[in-house]
C-alpha cells in the first residue's frame, strides 16, 4: 500500500465542515436560514501537502464552495443536501432537487390517460398535476424533509480530486471495494498516485495492484488465458458503455444492439451486506447495524434495465439467509434510506430471491454535482420508476402485483429484433368462464423466429421463445396461419394475460420497450429424470414401489457400467464419449465461452433445467455462476473438473490400466455419481421427455389429448425403437408436485395441422379449467412439463379426485392479504412530498425482504406427508399454504403469525432418514430422532427406494473396487524416457567433450533442484483439507504452481537444450521425481507436456489448437464393439 505522509493527503476531515455543523430549517421552502461555522485556524494545518502535491488556498475555497448550498451561491435549489462523515451510520440529510429526465407525460401532455379523474376519478381536470412520479417533485408541504443517507463508500474531497484527473469508474469501485473490506483507508491514498491510475478502465484497473499493495497479484503468465480474461473481464465492455454514453450525451437512451452485435448492460457489479456485530451479549436482539461490502465486477448476464440505464447503474447487494431468517432485522428500514457510493445516490427499488437491487440516480450527494464518472446523469429514482413500470397508468392492480413487475426489467435476457408498435397485436385470452386457457402464450411470425435464429446463433428455428416486449412476459409460438408466416414484416400477438405493465400509447415507447428481449428457445430433452415428490405422487396414486426401484438400478447399473468398460477396440472412445456426457462437459464449455449469452443460446451448467427463470425466479440474474470457477489452467493445461480432466488424458492416449492419476480421478467420478444418484433420488425413466407447455393454437385437441412431437427421432419406444412423436398414454407433471392431482394421466396424439409445433408440449384448451393449471397452477409463461409413457408407470397410475385441486374453503383465512390498489394508494398520498412517497413505495418495492421462506412450508409439507398421509386434508392444507406463499409477493398474501407458531409446533420435526440423504436438511447434530411414520400406515415408497439403493449402492461400489484393484501399480516408462534419453545423452558428451558435459550436466542439474523444490512447495500448499476448499480457492493455489513451476529455471540460459526440451524435461522428471504412482504433483504442474510425451509415444499424433479440441466430440453411432 503506498503510504506517502500520514493523513497529509488532503486536508484533514475535521477541518471541514460536517454534516453536524449544517443546520438548515426550511420554513414554506420561501426562505432558508443556514449557519455555517466559518471560524478555522490559520496554523499550517489549513495547506496540506503530499510529497511533491502543495494544495493552495484556493483549493480550499473551492473545497468550501462545494460544500456551501446552492442557496447561498445564489442557486434556485430549494433543498439542500449534505453528506454524513464515512461511516455506516445513517443520518437524516435533505435531497437536493434533482432535474428529471423527460416524464411519460411530458412526452404527450394530452394523453387521455392522463387526467387524475380518468385514473381516480375524483378532481376537476384544471387541477390535476401531472400523471408521472416526476410531478411530484412540486407538491409539497411546508414540513421538513429529510432523507437517510448509508454511506457505502464515499470521501467528499477525494471525489473531487477523482473527478479532477478523470480517474474512470472501475478503479473508483476497486477502490471503494478495499475500503468495504477494512483493506485501504481513504485518507492512506496518496494524490499523486492518482496520476498512475488514469487511463480507460481496461487500461487503468491493471495499474490497482502497483498503486495499492495487494495479496495474490503475481501476473499471470503471459500469453495465456487470454480467452478467459477476455471473456470474464467486465473493463473493456465498461469502457465500451462509457464511450458510447458520452457521445449520446443528453440523448442517451440506452445500449442497444449495434450492427456488430453488441449491446450492454453485461457488467455486474456486486455486493454483500453484512451485519456489524452488537458489542454487547444483552444488544443480541436488538436490530443489527449493518454495512455494504463491495465485491469485484463482472461480466455476466444482461438486462433491459441494465441495458437501459447502463451496468454501472445497477448494484445488486446480496442478503445473506442468516439475516433475513433473523425476525427484528430492519431491512426494509435500512433499504428505505439512500446509499451513497463514489459521489453517487442508489436507491433500492426492488428485492427478491435474497437480493435487492439499487439504482444510481441524479440525487445530490453533497455538492450537487454528478461525478465526472456518472455522466450523462442517472435518472432520477421518480422517472426510472416511471421507465419501466408506471404507476399511474397501471392502477387496476394491486401495489403488490405493480410492485412484483420490476422482476421483469431484471431478468436474464438477450435483446433480439424490434418490432415496430404497429405490429404487435392484442388478443383476447381464450375464458369459457374460468382460468384463461391460453394464458401467457402469444405469436410471433415465422420471419421473427428466422431473424433470431440468424441473430442468436441457434442450430434450428424454434417452434417458441421465451421472452418480454413491451410490458408482456410469457412465451410466442408459431403464428398458426400460414398466411402471416409468408409475410416479411415482423409481427408479434400478445394476449391480455401476457401484459403485465401497461404504458400510456405505443407509440411513445422507446426502442428497449419494442425489441424483443429473448430468455431462450424452445428446446426439448429425453430422456428426463424425476424427484422424489414425483416419486412419492405416483406411488399415492397406484404406482407399485417396485417400479421405481428397478428403475434406480437400471440407472445405477448404468452409470458404473459404463464408466467400467474399459476392454475391447472401440472401449477408450466409448469411456471418453460416457465421461463427456456424465460431466456435461461439451456444453459446459460452450457456456463458458457465451458467458451471459449461455441460457439464450441453449447452453446450461446445470444438471437439471425444471423451471425457466422467469418473473417469478431471478436466480439466474442473482447467482449467475462464476465461468472463472471451471476453466481450465492454461500453463499446465490442467482442466479444472475431473470429467474434463480424464477425457484430457484419455485423448492423450493415457487408459485405466497404465495411468493410475486416471484411476483415481474415474474413482471420483464414479463415486459422485453414484451418491448423487442415491441420494438425490433422480431416478432417470428412459421413456419420457421435458419441455415447455403449450395451449393448442387451433383448438384441436380433446380436453384430455396432448400432442409431444420432437425435432429428431429421440423418443424411446416400448418396443425398443425410437420415434419422433409420442403416442398412447402419457403422465405430465410438474415442479412443484405437492398435490395428488399434480400429475395428470392424458392420451398423446398426433394432428396433422400441429406437425410446425415440434419440440414442445401442446395442450388442449377445450373444458372448462385450464389443463396447465391442474399441474401444480401452472401456466404457459415458460412452464415445463415432465411427459412420461414408460408403461411400467403409466398403467398402474391413476388420476387423483380433482377434488385434491381446489383450495380448502377456509385456507384464506390462514393469511393476511394486502388487497390495497393501486389508485387507492394514490389517493391516499395525494398530499404526500415526493421523499415521502418514494419509502412508501418501497415499502411495497422491498416486500421480498418480509417474504416467509418458502422452503420452511415445504418441509413442513414433507413432514406431513409422511407421518398424516399424502391425501390428508391437514397436508393438502400445507400444500396450499406453500404454493400461496410462492405466489405471495404478487398476491399480497402473509401468513399469520399465529398459523406459523401453530404449523411450526405440529411439524418442524427432524426430517426423515430418507430426505436427509439428499442433504437439504440434515440436522445430525442436533439430539433428535427423526420423524417417524406411524406402525398403522403402509411402508413409505421413499423409505423402500433408499433400503435398495444403499444395497445396490455397496454391491456397485464393490464392484468398482474390484475393477481398480486390478490395476498394476508400474510407473509409465513412456513418461520417464524424455530424462533417460537426455542423462544418457550426457554421458555420451563426456566421453568426446567433457567442458561440454559439465555444462550439460549443470543444466539437467537445474531442471532437477527446480522440480525438488516445487515438490516440496506443492506439498505444503496442497494441505489435507485442500479438496474441501472452493473450486475457486484451489484453482488459484493450483494455478500459481503452475506458473511458479513454467517459470524456472529460465530456457534462454541454457545451452544445449531448446525451451521445448526444457519443458518436456522437466514434466519428464517431475514424473520421475514424484514417490508414489498415484500423486498429483506432475499433473497439477505439467499435465499437457506430459499428454504431449505420451501420444508421441504411441505412433503418430496431430497437435491441436485449443480452441478446435474444446469443440470436438464423438458420437455414439461411430463406435464398434
Amino acid at each position: 500500500m503506498s503510504k506517502g505522509m500520514p493523513g497529509a493527503y488532503y486536508r484533514e476531515a475535521q477541518e471541514e465542515p460536517t454534516l453536524a455543523e449544517w443546520e438548515l430549517t426550511v420554513e414554506d421552502e420561501a426562505e432558508s436560514t443556514i449557519v455555517l461555522p466559518m471560524a478555522r485556524s490559520a496554523s499550517t494545518n489549513s495547506i496540506s501537502s503530499t510529497q511533491s502535491s502543495v494544495y493552495s488556498g484556493l483549493e480550499d475555497l473551492s473545497e468550501l464552495m462545494c460544500t456551501i448550498p446552492d442557496d447561498l451561491l445564489g442557486c434556485n435549489t430549494s433543498r439542500v443536501a449534505s453528506v454524513p462523515p464515512l461511516s455506516f451510520a445513517a443520518t437524516g440529510i435533505n435531497s437536493a432537487q434533482p432535474s428529471s429526465l423527460t416524464s411519460v407525460e411530458s412526452l404527450n401532455p394530452a394523453s387521455p390517460a392522463s387526467s387524475w379523474s380518468s385514473v381516480l376519478g375524483k378532481r376537476k381536470s384544471e387541477e390535476l398535476p401531472d400523471i408521472s412520479l416526476s410531478s411530484r417533485k412540486s407538491a409539497r408541504t411546508g414540513d421538513t424533509n429529510t432523507v437517510r443517507v448509508h454511506s457505502i463508500a464515499y470521501d467528499r474531497n477525494l471525489q473531487g480530486y477523482f473527478d479532477r484527473k478523470n480517474i474512470c469508474f472501475g478503479v473508483q469501485w476497486l477502490v471503494a471495494e478495499l475500503v468495504t473490506r477494512d483493506r485501504l483507508k481513504y485518507e492512506h491514498i496518496n494524490i499523486p498516485d492518482l496520476d498512475k491510475l488514469r487511463g480507460t478502465n481496461q487500461e487503468a484497473t491493471l495499474r490497482m495492484a502497483q498503486v495499492f499493495a495487494r495479496e495474490n497479484t503475481k501476473a499471470e503468465t503471459e500469453g495465456y488465458f487470454v480467452k478467459e480474461k477476455a471473456i470474464l473481464s467486465p473493463w473493456k465492455e465498461l469502457d465500451r458503455e462509457h464511450e458510447l454514453a458520452v457521445a449520446m450525451g443528453e440523448n442517451f437512451d440506452g445500449f442497444h444492439r449495434q450492427a456488430d452485435g453488441w449491446y450492454g448492460g453485461k457488467v455486474n457489479f456486486r455486493a454483500t451486506l453484512k451485519p456489524i456485530e452488537a458489542i454487547n451479549e444483552k444488544d443480541k436482539d436488538r436490530t443489527p447495524d449493518y454495512r455494504i461490502q463491495l465485491m469485484p465486477p463482472e461480466l455476466g448476464s444482461s438486462s433491459r434495465l441494465a441495458r437501459r440505464y447502463g451496468s454501472k447503474n445497477l448494484v445488486r447487494v446480496k442478503v445473506p439467509r442468516s439475516i433475513l431468517n433473523k425476525s427484528r432485522n430492519g431491512l426494509v428500514e435500512l433499504f428505505s434510506q439512500n446509499f451513497l457510493l463514489c459521489g453517487v445516490v442508489y436507491q433500492a427499488f426492488f428485492a427478491k430471491d435474497e437480493t435487492v437491487f439499487l439504482v444510481a440516480t441524479n440525487a445530490s450527494s453533497g455538492c450537487d454535482r454528478i461525478p465526472i464518472h456518472a455522466q450523462p446523469a442517472p435518472p432520477s429514482v421518480e422517472d426510472f420508476l416511471d421507465w419501466h413500470n408506471p404507476i399511474y397508468y397501471n392502477t387496476a392492480q394491486t401495489m403488490a402485483k405493480w410492485s412484483s413487475r420490476f422482476a421483469l426489467g431484471l431478468s436474464n435476457s438477450v435483446p433480439g429484433i424490434t418490432i415496430s408498435h404497429d405490429n404487435i397485436v392484442y388478443l383476447n385470452d381464450e375464458d369459457p368462464g374460468g382460468p384463461d386457457m391460453t394464458d401467457g402464450c402469444g405469436f410471433a411470425n415465422q420471419v421473427v423466429l428466422k431473424a433470431l435464429r440468424e441473430l442468436l446463433q441457434w442450430e434450428t428455428t424454434p417452434t417458441a421463445i421465451q421472452c418480454r416486449i413491451a410490458g408482456a412476459k410469457g412465451l410466442l409460438i408459431l403464428h398458426p396461419d400460414p398466411s402471416e408466416n409468408s409475410s416479411d414484416v415482423p409481427r408479434v400477438w400478445l394476449r391480455q394475460s401476457q401484459v403485465k405493465i401497461k404504458y400510456p400509447a405505443m407509440k411513445m415507447l422507446s426502442n428497449c420497450h419494442l425489441t424483443v428481449d429473448v430468455i431462450r428457445a424452445s428446446h426439448m430433452r429425453s430422456p428426463s429424470r424425476i424427484s422424489a415428490e414425483t416419486i412419492v405422487n405416483f406411488a399415492e396414486n397406484g404406482v407399485p414401489h417396485q417400479v421405481f426401484i428397478d428403475l434406480m438400478k437400471e440407472g445405477l447399473d448404468a452409470i458404473v457400467d459404463n464408466l467400467l468398460d474399459w476392454d475391447g477396440p472401440d472401449a477408450m472412445f466409448r469411456l471418453w464419449h460416457t465421461v463427456a456426457r456424465a460431466g456435461a462437459v461439451v456444453a459446459a464449455r460452450l457456456a463458458r465461452e457465451a458467458g451471459g449469452e449461455a441460457r439464450s443460446r441453449g447452453f446450461s451448467f446445470k444438471e437439471t433445467d425444471i423451471e425457466d427463470d422467469d418473473e417469478d425466479d431471478l436466480d439466474a440474474a442473482i447467482d449467475n455462476p462464476r465461468s472463472i470457477a471451471w476453466w481450465g489452467d492454461e500453463v499446465s493445461g490442467c482442466p479444472s473438473s475431473l470429467e474434463e480432466t480424464v477425457m484430457v488424458l484419455l485423448d492423450a492416449g493415457f487408459t485405466p490400466h497404465d495411468c493410475r492419476f486416471l484411476v483415481d480421478k474415474l474413482r471420483n467420478i464414479l463415486r459422485t455419481s453414484v451418491d448423487n444418484y442415491v441420494h438425490r433420488y433422480k431416478i432417470e425413466v428412459p421413456m419420457s421427455c421435458i419441455a415447455w407447455i403449450v395451449p393448442d393454437p387451433y383448438g384441436i385437441l380433446a380436453h384430455d389429448e396432448v400432442q409431444i412431437l420432437s425435432r429428431d427421432s429421440k423418443f424411446r419406444c416400448p418396443d425398443g425403437t425410437e420415434s419422433n412423436v409420442v403416442l398412447g398414454d402419457v403422465l405430465l407433471t410438474r415442479y412443484p408436485c405437492k398435490l395428488p392431482t399434480d400429475a395428470q394421466k392424458v392420451r398423446a396424439v398426433e394432428k396433422s395441422e400441429l406437425r410446425h409445433y415440434t419440440d414442445v408440449i401442446v395442450c388442449s384448451v377445450q373444458g372448462t379449467r385450464r389443463f396447465a393449471d391442474l399441474l401444480a397452477g401452472g401456466d404457459y409463461d415458460g412452464d415445463k412439463a415432465i411427459a412420461i409413457w414408460q408403461p411400467s408407470i403409466v398403467s398402474h397410475f391413476k388420476n387423483a379426485n380433482l377434488q385434491y385441486s381446489h383450495p380448502p374453503d377456509n385456507l384464506f383465512e390462514s393469511f393476511h392479504k394486502n388487497t390495497l390498489r393501486v389508485d387507492e394508494f394514490l389517493q391516499q398520498c395525494q398530499r404526500s412530498k415526493l421523499d415521502d412517497l418514494i419509502p412508501q413505495l418501497q415499502s411495497f418495492l422491498l416486500g421480498g425482504l418480509r417474504a416467509i421462506s418458502v422452503g420452511k412450508y415445504s418441509n413442513l409439507h414433507d413432514i406431513a406427508v409422511y407421518i398424516k398421509g399424502y391425501a390428508h386434508e391437514e397436508t393438502i392444507r400445507l400444500a396450499y399454504m406453500f404454493s400461496s406463499i410462492l405466489d405471495g409477493t404478487k398476491s399480497g398474501l402473509t401468513v399469520l403469525p399465529e398459523v406459523i407458531k401453530h404449523d411450526t409446533q405440529c411439524y418442524h420435526k427432524r426430517s426423515p432418514e430418507w430426505k436427509e440423504m439428499i442433504g437439504e436438511d440434515s440436522r445430525q447434530e442436533i439430539n433428535e430422532v427423526n420423524a417417524e411414520r406411524p406402525r398403522s400406515m403402509n411402508e413409505f415408497v421413499m423409505d423402500a427406494i433408499l433400503k435398495h439403493a444403499r444395497k445396490h449402492r455397496d454391491t456397485k461400489m464393490k464392484q468398482v473396487d474390484s475393477a481398480i484393484a486390478k490395476i498394476h501399480e508400474v510407473k509409465d516408462p513412456s513418461l520417464m524416457k524424455p530424462w533417460h534419453d537426455a542423462e544418457s545423452r550426457a554421458r555420451r558428451v563426456k566421453d568426446s567433450n567433457g567442458d561440454a558435459a559439465v555444462i550439460m550436466e549443470a543444466e539437467l542439474s537445474k531442471i532437477r533442484k527446480h522440480v525438488k523444490k516445487m515438490r516440496e512447495e506443492h506439498k505444503k500448499r496442497i494441505s489435507p483439507n485442500f479438496t474441501g476448499l472452493k473450486i475457486q480457492q484451489r484453482q488459484n493455489v493450483l494455478r500459481s504452481l503452475a506458473r511458479d513451476f513454467a517459470a524456472s529455471p529460465d530456457p534462454s540460459s541454457f545451452l544445449f537444450f531448446s525451451s521445448e526440451e526444457v519443458s518436456r524435461l522437466k514434466a519428464s522428471y517431475t514424473y520421475i521425481h514424484e514417490a508414489h504412482i498415484s500423486g498429483h504433483f506432475p499433473w497439477d504442474v505439467a499435465l499437457r507436456e506430459l499428454g504431449t510425451i505420451k501420444a508421441r509415444s504411441l505412433g503418430p499424433s496431430k497437435t491441436v489448437a485449443l480452441g478446435f479440441y474444446e469443440r470436438f466430440v464423438l458420437k455414439q453411432s461411430a463406435f464398434r464393439r
